[in-house]
Order: C-alpha cells, then sequence, then structure tokens
C-alpha cells in the first residue's frame, strides 16, 4: 500500500513539474498581415465615385518635410543618427537621440514619409497618446481611400479591424497612418506618407484602375542589409511601447537575435510559418540548442507585413501577442527578419552572459 502511495505522490510531482516547466514558455498563433503584399485587383471598367480632395494638409509638425528635399530635414532636425535600406528602394532616417525619435523615408533626395511614436513628437493635428474618438469626432474616416497618380486610380478598402486601429487619413497630397492601441483606444504612432509610396507599400486591400507601382526587389545583399534594419526598428518600438505602458527596456541580447533570425530564415527558406521549426524543434528545444538559461520565454511571429512598423503593430493588437510584447517579467530581447517573416523572442533572465549557440547558425 506505501508503495502504491509513493508511486501516485511521484506522479504528482511530475506533472506538477512538468506543468511549470511547460508554463515557461509561451508560443501564440502565427500572425499574419491581413493584407498580403502584392494581391492587388485589377478593375480596368469600375466606375470610381468622385473623390474629394480632403482637408488642407497641415502647416506644422513633421508631416511639413512629406514631398520636400532631405537638406531641409536635415536643417530642422540635423543629420540623422544613422542611414539604413528599406525593401522599396528609399532609406530610413533614423533620429534616435533623446530629443527626438522619429523615422523619415528619403528616395532620391526627397523624404516620401515620416514615422513617430514618441508622445513629444510633433505629428500635427494627431497626437501620439490622444484618444482616438477624439480624432474620430474631428476628421472623417472612410472605408474607401482614392489615390490618383497620373491617369491611375488607386482604391483602398479598410475592414472593420482596420477601421479600429489602422485608420487612413487623407489630406491634400498627403496621407496619414494612424496607428492605434486598440485596447486602451490610444494613438501609438502616426506615418505621414505621399501618394506614390503609399500605393507601393499597399498596406491595404487594394484595387487599381491603370498601371500597378511597384518597387524593384532589392538585390540578396541589400535584403541582409534591409533584415538588420527591420530588426533593430523592431528592437526600439518594442521598448517605446513598453516604455509608454511603465514596463522596464528589453536588453538587446546577440544570441536570443540569432536564435530568432535563424527561426525566421528557416520559415522562409522551408516554407512554413510555425513555431514549430521541422529541423530544430519548438521554442524550448531552439532555446535548450543554444544553452540559453531562462526562468520564462515567449515567442511572437508574424508574416507579410509591410515592414517593422506594421509587424509591431500587428502584435501590439493581438491579445496573445501583446501578452508577450509587454510582459513585466521580461529582461532581455532578440529579434530576427527575413524577408517578409518576423521573429522575437523574450525571456527573463537574471544573467546577461547564458548565451551559448549549441549549433552554427544557418
Amino acid at each position: 500500500m506505501k508503495v502504491l502511495w509513493k508511486i501516485a505522490l511521484l506522479l504528482v510531482v511530475l506533472l506538477a513539474l512538468f506543468y511549470v516547466m511547460g508554463s515557461r514558455v509561451q508560443e501564440n498563433e502565427p500572425l499574419e498581415s491581413p493584407v498580403k503584399h502584392g494581391t492587388a485587383i485589377p478593375v480596368p471598367n469600375k466606375e470610381f465615385v468622385e473623390m474629394t480632395a480632403g482637408p488642407k494638409r497641415p502647416e506644422t509638425g513633421l508631416s511639413i518635410f512629406v514631398g520636400k528635399p532631405s537638406e531641409k530635414l536635415v536643417k530642422a532636425m540635423g543629420q540623422p543618427d544613422r542611414i539604413e535600406p528599406s525593401a522599396y528602394g528609399y532609406d530610413w532616417w533614423v533620429y534616435s537621440n533623446d530629443d527626438v525619435r522619429m523615422m523619415a523615408g528619403v528616395g532620391e533626395g526627397i523624404v516620401n514619409q515620416v514615422f513617430s511614436a514618441d508622445t513629444d513628437s510633433d505629428l500635427s493635428p494627431i497626437v501620439v497618446g490622444q484618444n482616438i474618438n477624439e480624432v474620430f469626432r474631428f476628421s472623417i474616416i472612410e472605408s474607401e481611400v482614392n489615390v490618383v497618380l497620373n491617369e491611375n486610380i488607386y482604391t483602398f478598402t479598410l475592414n472593420s479591424q482596420d477601421l479600429k486601429d489602422r485608420i487612413l487619413l487623407k489630406y491634400e497630397d498627403l496621407y496619414a497612418q494612424v496607428y492605434v492601441d486598440a485596447e486602451d483606444e490610444i494613438i501609438e504612432s502616426v506615418r505621414f506618407i505621399d501618394p506614390k509610396t503609399l500605393v507601393v507599400h499597399q498596406p491595404y486591400d487594394m484595387e487599381f484602375m491603370g498601371e500597378l507601382v511597384t518597387a524593384n526587389r532589392p538585390s540578396s545583399t541589400v535584403q541582409m542589409e534591409v533584415d538588420r534594419s527591420m530588426e533593430r526598428q523592431i528592437v526600439e518600438l518594442t521598448n517605446i511601447y513598453r516604455e509608454r505602458h511603465g514596463l522596464n527596456l528589453l536588453n538587446n541580447d546577440y544570441w536570443l537575435s540569432v536564435l530568432a533570425r535563424n527561426h525566421s530564415k528557416d520559415m522562409a527558406i522551408e516554407n512554413y510559418f510555425s513555431h514549430e521549426s521541422p529541423s530544430a524543434g519548438n521554442l524550448a528545444e531552439r532555446l535548450k540548442s543554444f544553452e540559453i538559461e531562462h526562468k520564462k520565454a515567449g515567442e511572437n511571429i508574424a508574416a507579410n507585413y509591410v515592414d517593422a512598423i506594421e509587424a509591431v503593430h500587428g502584435w501590439l493588437n493581438s491579445p496573445a501577442h501583446r501578452s508577450v510584447l509587454l510582459d513585466s517579467e521580461a529582461t532581455d530581447i532578440g529579434t530576427g527578419a527575413y524577408g517578409k517573416y518576423y521573429t522575437q523572442v523574450l525571456v527573463k533572465s537574471d544573467r546577461k552572459e547564458n548565451m551559448k549557440p549549441g549549433y552554427m547558425q544557418k
């Protein structure tokens, strides 16, 4: 009888250990962009409704630089802290010091967009941290927004979710993508963008009449630089949003980034979309392969988003992914990008030098 009790007690202990160990690692459902880039629909015979010009462009704030020579941006803001390529042929000028945190897209010497998630940035007439209902009261929010380039007409259709957390506002020769934290109903960031770059990005479902404007595909060398650029931007945006929610900033860890980068590359090359790698296993197994000691870990993956801005926005507005991104116990982050595949891994760790690669990087 005592033997049976001992066996039962051992089983309870083992089950408890299994539960605790399993709960240390969080994997969510893969998050795919609601709009797959390059799926615009040609409609040569469609009748488009007459388009309004939209309100006048803002006369103050960062949006005034869109469409202007980059020299004007330098004169007003100084030289950027770094310049890095995008997947669409323009460069990102990144300002990341304490005085200003923003990014500007610059192509052929012209600013084509500006983006900021900083509450101190002047994004007039929009304010980061503002309740979105205030924007609804004073702005025209439409589910269909038209863009005209020469003789070509492009129509973006915003779905019900877009109208909650990814609004598109139209001004004269300028558009504003307003990114909203749907849970808090607060504006998290704003992107002012010129018409052509908006069409090239295709961030919403799009129909067009005429010619489709696209960007040349980057070479493999440039794409590698683009991937590293997006990784840095994902880390920076993650920390900005964590800071806004009163959370600690994360340490950008090299080996965690290698692990995350391997997973993004593996998904792209092996053509799957899952936390479970056919060759390297799930997150717990991959962390073990790298001998990464951790008390807790979580992983977010995403695919087919326009860029780092859109990917982080998607995670923030998905409850399960948000819980990883805003985990109050996390201390370290690793981010990997490979083309349109994104991976971020957050861990809770007491030791900074705990990353030992157990297998060679692919």
